[in-house]
């Protein structure tokens, strides 16, 4: 039986929505949101009331329509579930009326409640919905509100679009929105091509049945006078580019696309039409399908345009405004990304748009820069292609009157240096370049010239560093670049410069040359040092976090030289007074806590009157997280405050060795750490193996007692989905097995036995992280060092993966237990590895000899010369020995005197 409204009902809630929408009355008002909320919480049918107020009363004001729809839609979003079919019903077959109205709002709305009804429920619940939307298209009154809804539709629910039971709607849908390109509304038009670009990165059959008419439509739209229909032309064309770039295969079609979004590029009188085109250039250069040279033909007009494209607007001056260095940051300065915490025990590839330093500190992204990372991908696509016809142009604008000219071009140079270093280096343009950068343009008037040549010398310092002349008798100390120390002096100078953006480009820059210069640095420790000194004093909270990186930066780079007590005077004290003031609870304590982890391990026993008040801390800051989520307070506490703790613990085990056990012996660490190597979060679970396999090396006893869980942890965490966890716990694993005493001999193998076939399915594992991968067969042959009888009789599962794996790790502690293992498995069972023997010798190939223990040496000769002396008296040696590439026959000679 069909709905049917109760007129009291209605005239109550037109009452209602009244009330709600008349603030003046206080009392009123808020009764009738009390008596709103409830009425859609007990009453089923409560939304088809709402719905006749939105379209079926005429005599009601706009507002208060419009008012209905709004709390209608919010109805169905959140009590769907206890609306009967029949009210649904009773929505669905007058809704789509409601989209030939005059009122755009009334259509916006209409579209946003059909959209929220597809979203709760699939697009099969509705099937009367697409064929009547379509019917609408071909109706003059209805087509703005269908095309408005097709719009929503494709934009929240293309996933559901795209499934095989739609694809003849789909088509059909596709075809129509082609026809639409040649509406004489703008509107139209725009919103027929964004239906169509909802489909571009999915590419349905759909589309590829139509994307030949496309092609033609967006192309024949190119001098569309609507700016709109421009974006859209070009947003489309870059995700075509990146999904589907064989269509730039035709000539005609490459050459219009190329020449249309270079004349957009540059002449558009839309901004933020110009800014789109330009993203097309990034687009087509990333993309390893599209054929190489495609924009080899236009290089010296594109990257001219590109270059011209840098030179700051009017608008952007005017948002760019900086500040003197004494005047606090605003909250919403505080870009929260800063805060967020690297784990330095992550062992996925980072992403590498996270690594370049904005240029100018901005969030927007402007033509400018979308133009210098244009210009940057070129670069690494066409390398020294550009160079000649680009040069003269960036020489000329460096010598320009303006200063944003010359702003743009030192922009630009930056934006070269990664992909055109060796072209610029042969036409020896770089050392000039380089010195006037140094000792000009760090000195402009002008803070946002001062703050591009800080990040362009960044972009440099590779190269700056690596312009050592060799060291003669008469001057041992020639190998220090020449350009290094003025690079110095001119960078710690910009880092205590009056501008806060100067600041944040200095010290940023300062940090990439860290990472560059490492032990380069040394003689300049001491000016650095006293730099950050002052830098701590003046900074404030946005520039103290890339502080905070750069101090860490500089632990890492140099190493032990930074445990000196001279160097220690000047660093320690200003961290640890940030250190005490910040409370508990500020997030400004992540970068702080990342920090001390890289200076405890450079500074080792240097940082041992500091390490019982901040390890106190850390244990604070779990415990104070932990309980906070295990009673979900109201306040729950970040999981970072753990993350950040337990990795500077791990640094603290690191760099205080024995000088931990103490603090571990006295503290509640280790009942905590057993919490969060099962805790929900795997970041969490990722630092705290980390702890476990630190705590091995510093401080095992106390790990002793907490054996068996932290084993049975591990085994739970053995799965790959969760790279960095896994990689951890398995290093973990290994760590402990190599360092348990031998009265626990006996117990080994039933911590060892569970995690055996897993670690061998994660050898054979194709495409598994390069980490953790290696760290699977040093975990492996750690466990055949200690329990050789155990894991013997599983060799010829792994060992071929295992030997390649190891042929790959470098010469060090770890690699050398692996190969101790492995001796003690192949006398135990030298039959599992006959198969794979030439991958064997292949792994012993991979050793530097002198950096190989003499006696490991030894006893790896000894182990061919049994493989040879046996399989010779079986008469097998000559046939496995020739799988063995001749080149590394004769090294086995030099290595361990083993002949053919």
């Amino acid at each position: 039986m069909a709905w049917q409204p109760d007129q009291v009902k209605l005239d109550q809630v037109g009452q209602l929505l009244q009330g709600c929408a008349d603030p003046s009355n206080h009392e009123r008002h808020v009764q009738a949101l009390q008596m709103l909320a409830q009425g859609k919480r007990d009453y089923p049918d409560f939304g088809c009331y709402l719905f006749l107020v939105f379209c079926k009363i005429p005599t009601a004001s706009p507002e208060l329509r419009q008012m209905a729809g709004i709390e209608l839609k919010n109805t169905i979003k959140s009590f769907h579930r206890t609306m009967s079919p029949a009210v649904m019903s009773f929505l669905k077959t007058a809704i789509l009326e409601v989209l030939g109205e005059p009122s755009r709002p009334h259509k916006r709305i209409a579209a946003q409640i059909i959209t929220t009804v597809v979203g709760i429920a699939e697009l099969s619940a509705w099937p009367e919905l697409l064929p009547g939307l379509m019917n609408l298209l071909d109706s003059a009154d209805h087509l703005e509100g269908a095309l408005m809804t097709m719009k929503l539709l494709c934009e929240d629910h293309s996933h559901q679009l795209c499934k095989p039971a739609h694809d003849a709607m789909l088509n059909a849908m596709l075809a129509k929105f082609i026809t639409l390109f040649s509406s004489p509304s703008p509107e139209s038009r725009a919103n027929a091509l964004n239906c169509i670009r909802q489909f571009v990165l999915p590419l349905p059959n759909a589309l590829l049945n139509n994307l030949n008419a496309f092609l033609q439509g967006l192309l024949a739209l190119h001098k569309d006078p609507e700016a709109s229909v421009r974006k859209e032309i070009c947003q489309s064309l870059c995700l075509l580019v990146e999904v589907k770039a064989d269509f730039l295969a035709d000539p005609n079609i490459c050459q219009f696309v190329v020449e249309f979004l270079l004349w957009t590029t540059e002449h558009d009188t839309d901004y933020d039409v110009k800014k789109e085109a330009c993203e097309f250039w990034s687009s087509l250069c990333e993309n390893e399908e599209v054929p190489p040279g495609v924009l080899k033909p236009y290089l010296s007009r594109l990257t001219l345009v590109l270059l011209n494209g840098m030179v700051y607007s009017e608008d952007e001056l005017i948002a760019l405004s900086d500040e003197a260095d004494n005047v606090p940051d605003r909250p919403e300065d505080l870009d929260p990304s800063l805060l967020h915490h690297h784990s330095k025990h992550a062992c996925s590839a980072p992403d590498p748009e996270d690594d370049d330093e904005d240029d100018d500190g901005g969030i927007e992204w402007t033509l400018r820069k979308c133009s210098a990372a244009g210009l940057d991908v070129i670069a690494n696509a066409y390398q020294a292609d550009i160079l000649d016809a680009l040069l003269p142009h960036i020489h000329d604008k460096l010598q320009a009157s303006e200063w944003q000219v010359v702003e743009s071009a030192v922009l630009a140079m930056g934006a070269l240096a990664e992909g055109c270093e060796a072209g610029l280096t042969q036409r020896q343009y770089l050392p000039n370049f380089v010195v006037h950068l140094i000792s000009t343009l760090l000195e402009s008037p002008q803070p946002l010239v001062r703050s591009i040549t800080c990040w362009t010398l960044s972009r440099y310092s590779r190269w700056i560093c690596n312009q050592r002349p060799p060291p003669t008798p008469e001057n041992p100390n020639a190998g220090m670049p020449a350009m290094l120390e003025p690079l110095v002096n001119g960078l710690l100078k910009r880092m205590l410069d009056g501008s806060k953006k100067v600041q944040e480009a200095g010290c940023s820059a300062m940090a990439v040359l860290e990472e560059e210069a490492h032990g380069l640095l040394t003689p300049f420790i001491s000016q650095i040092l006293q730099v950050y000194n002052q830098a701590f004093a003046r900074y404030q909270a946005k520039n103290l976090v890339i502080l905070y990186d750069a101090v860490g930066t500089l632990a890492e780079a140099v190493g032990k030289e930074l445990n000196r007590p001279e160097h220690i005077a000047l660093l320690l004290p200003p961290l640890i007074t940030k250190w005490e003031a910040l409370a508990d609870e500020d997030k400004s304590l992540f970068p702080l806590l990342e920090c001390l982890s890289n200076v405890v391990q450079a500074l080792r026993g240097g940082f041992e009157q500091y390490a019982h008040g901040v390890y106190q801390r850390c244990e604070r800051l779990i415990e104070m997280t932990l309980t906070s989520q295990q009673q979900q307070t109201e306040t729950m506490f970040d999981d970072e405050f753990i993350v950040c703790s337990l990795d500077l613990i791990s640094g603290m085990a690191e760099g205080l060795g024995s000088g931990i056990e103490s603090l571990v012996a006295n503290g509640k660490i280790l009942p905590m750490l057993m919490e969060c190597c099962q805790h929900m979060m795997p970041d969490v679970r990722q630092s705290a193996f980390a702890v476990v396999g630190d705590l091995s090396k510093a401080a095992l006893p106390h790990l002793l007692p907490y054996l068996e869980p932290i084993f049975q942890l591990v085994v739970a965490n053995l799965d790959p989905d969760h790279v960095s966890v896994c990689n951890n716990a398995c290093w973990s694993a290994g760590e402990l097995a190599v360092r348990l005493p031998p009265e626990m001999a006996e117990v080994m193998p039933n911590f060892i036995m569970p995690l055996l076939i897993p670690l061998i399915n994660l050898m054979g594992r194709p495409g598994l992280n390069k980490s953790l991968l290696e760290n699977t067969a040093i975990t492996l042959g750690r466990f055949g060092l200690v329990c050789p009888d155990l894991v013997a009789g599983q060799l010829n599962q792994f060992v071929q993966p295992w030997c390649r794996v190891l042929a790959g790790i470098r010469d060090d502690k770890e690699k050398e237990q692996s190969f101790r293992g492995m001796l003690k498995m192949v006398l135990i069972n030298p039959q599992g590895c006959i198969d794979s023997f030439e991958y064997l010798v292949l792994s012993l190939d991979s050793w530097n000899i002198d950096k190989m223990p003499p006696d490991l040496r030894k006893e790896l000769a000894s182990m061919l010369a049994w493989f040879k002396q046996n399989l010779q008296q079986a008469g097998q040696w000559e046939a496995i020995y020739a799988r063995v590439p001749a080149e590394v026959q004769q090294k086995m000679v030099q290595k361990y005197d083993v002949a053919p």
